[in-house]
């Protein structure tokens, strides 16, 4: 295998051992990463304390060792337990600070939205799915098209805001220069290093989200550089245009559709058969997708005599059954 001609891809995924060897088999030169928004149900589900979930949030947008350090040593004092399970997971895949990638700040798979669009369909036959998923694209690639042609700033929105609140915050800080590309940034909490020409900064930000941070747009502006020419290019506008300009083509009708038997096309296409099936005595059971994926909110039962949670059935109350023997 040839990994030269392979694009250096950012993988995000819930961390499957089987997605885990695919993309270490196909996709040598990228980087994996897990969903922390993943690992945060996990830890929440396995171990019931919420302040183990937003210590695991801080330890993944840490930007620095040493906060990362103490934050995974919280944990260890709330749970040596949760700690330990936590190892399981190498930091290298899910903590900004030990990534070997980069994410632009994203840490979670954020495909909520398709697995709404699939529960939406779950009733529907396999190719009713596809279609209906197919349909949906086509108008969001059309309403992020419409969208983005009425912004007129340089880079998108959210990183346009991020740039904005830098440059109004870089104005209050000393610069020191040191040579061509290194700069001394003084600010009244801390000292930070910044290297235009690398594109780093000793807090992190600038190489995490690949937009300056309010130390380099100090450093750039005092050597009057352009700071929207030291942002990464897939987070202009142009960029964004670009992703969302191909066409979703329209699925032809089931009339156009090519019929097993039809004889095969010039261009030597073959017409992959399906597996030969044989229906299970009995009615099918109905597959539904775990709820609990979606957090709907579930029905909590009330007895009918007490109105209390934790029992239904009113023969097995026992606020009842005290009452009666009172009363008796």
């Amino acid at each position: 295998m040839n990994t030269k001609t392979i694009p250096k891809v950012t993988f995000l995924s819930y961390g499957q051992k089987s997605i885990v060897d695919a993309v270490r088999e196909k996709f040598p030169t990228s980087t994996h990463a897990f969903c922390v928004h993943y690992l945060s149900e996990k830890i929440g589900k396995e171990f019931k304390n919420m302040r183990l979930v937003h210590l695991l949030w801080k330890a993944a947008y840490a930007t620095t060792t040493i906060v990362f350090k103490e934050k995974m040593a919280e944990i260890e004092d709330i749970s040596s337990d949760a700690a330990n399970w936590l190892h399981l997971f190498p930091p290298q895949h899910w903590a900004s600070v030990c990534y070997e990638g980069i994410r632009y700040g994203h840490l979670s798979s954020n495909i909520e939205e398709l697995k709404r669009w699939i529960l939406e369909a779950q009733e529907l036959p396999l190719i009713q799915v596809i279609e209906q998923i197919h349909a949906k694209l086509m108008i969001e690639f059309e309403e992020r098209r419409l969208r983005s042609s009425s912004w007129f700033s340089v880079l998108a929105p959210s990183p346009e805001k991020l740039i904005v609140e830098a440059i109004a915050l870089s104005s209050t800080y000393k610069v020191l220069r040191s040579d061509e590309v290194e700069f001394e940034v003084l600010s009244t909490e801390r000292s930070d290093i910044v290297n235009i020409g690398m594109r780093s900064c000793s807090c992190r930000d600038w190489q995490l989200y690949g937009i300056p941070c309010s130390h380099a747009v100090a450093a750039l502006v005092s050597c009057q550089k352009n700071v929207y020419a030291f942002t990464e290019n897939c987070l202009t506008i142009a960029s964004y245009r670009e992703t969302y300009a191909q066409e979703m083509y329209p699925i032809p009708g089931k009339i156009e559709w090519r019929k097993p038997g039809d004889a095969p096309q010039a261009d030597g296409t073959q017409v992959v058969r399906p597996p030969k099936f044989r229906r299970p005595p009995g009615r099918p059971e109905k597959k539904r997708l775990c709820v609990e994926e979606f957090n709907c909110k579930k029905h909590t039962v009330h007895c009918n005599r007490c109105n209390q949670t934790g029992h239904y059935n009113k023969t097995t109350c026992k606020e009842g059954r005290v009452t009666s023997i009172q009363q008796f």
